[in-house]
């Protein structure tokens, strides 16, 4: 398994935006531009693109938190992914991402890289969630003050 990988996004909309935009079917659905499930509630079921993303909530905290069991089709073993949203000064959200247990290998025995981890992210969906639903990403300030 991997070290445990930690990034920061920031967003110029409110936490229960961005909350929503992670967790409601239909908006997955928009900025995935692919069939997609979210059962918001532990031990839900999920799916992105079409099942190449699934896994379960293992833990929800209405606009605060969000532990997921998040498997790609082409891994072994899920991973650990937390989402923890922060409200930051003029209405905007922070959130930190914190990755654990993710596998080295995929199943075809190729490394996984962190960089792409953390790419493949901000560009399937952060990066999407600000091109098809409208919400400003913040990126005046690279640093985090995470707590």
């Amino acid at each position: 398994m991997t070290s445990e990988i930690r990034f920061t996004i920031k967003y110029r909309v409110p936490p229960q935006i961005i909350f929503e935009a992670l967790t409601n079917s239909e908006l997955i659905s928009k900025y995935t531009q692919s069939e997609s499930k979210f059962e918001k509630k532990v031990d839900g079921e999920f799916f992105f693109y079409n099942g190449s993303i699934k896994g379960k909530v293992k833990e929800i905290n209405e606009n605060k938190k969000l532990l997921l069991n998040w498997k790609f089709s082409n891994w072994k073993e899920a991973a650990d992914i937390l989402f923890n949203f922060k409200e930051k000064s003029g209405n905007e959200c922070q959130i930190t991402i914190i990755i654990k247990n993710c596998p080295n290998r995929d199943a075809n025995n190729q490394t996984i890289e962190r960089n792409g981890i953390i790419n493949g992210f901000k560009e399937q969906i952060f990066e999407k969630i600000q091109m098809f639903l409208g919400y400003p990403l913040n990126k005046d300030d690279d640093s985090s003050d995470e707590d």
